[in-house]
């Protein structure tokens, strides 16, 4: 059992891993506007303006990726480990070419 496993069982209304995920990248996404309106010196350096986009759009992207269902790609490696073992199985081992010469 995974620690996100654990949660979710924990009672109704914990999230699953994804759920976390999202929480933190809301909470990280608010911690960057926090800042921009204690410091709003910040809103005229090019590099904290960078890095928090960064931040936040990597965040998304990553959040994206991590929700896509991967059932497909789990089913693909499934059907290439079988075309490797059927040809693996149709290779001739030492001892079936040893009695052909």
């Amino acid at each position: 059992m995974t620690l996100w496993d654990f949660l979710h069982r924990l009672g109704p209304g914990w999230p699953s891993a994804r759920g976390w995920y999202a929480l933190a990248l809301c909470g990280q996404t608010c911690g960057i506007l926090v800042m921009l309106a204690l410091f709003p010196t910040l809103s005229k350096d090019e590099f904290f303006k960078s890095l928090a986009t960064a931040i936040v759009v990597t965040g998304w992207v990553g959040f994206a990726v991590a929700g896509r269902d991967n059932r497909l790609d789990r089913e693909q490696v499934g059907q290439a480990q079988q075309l490797a073992a059927d040809a693996l199985r149709r290779v001739p081992t030492t001892d079936e070419r040893a009695s052909v010469r």
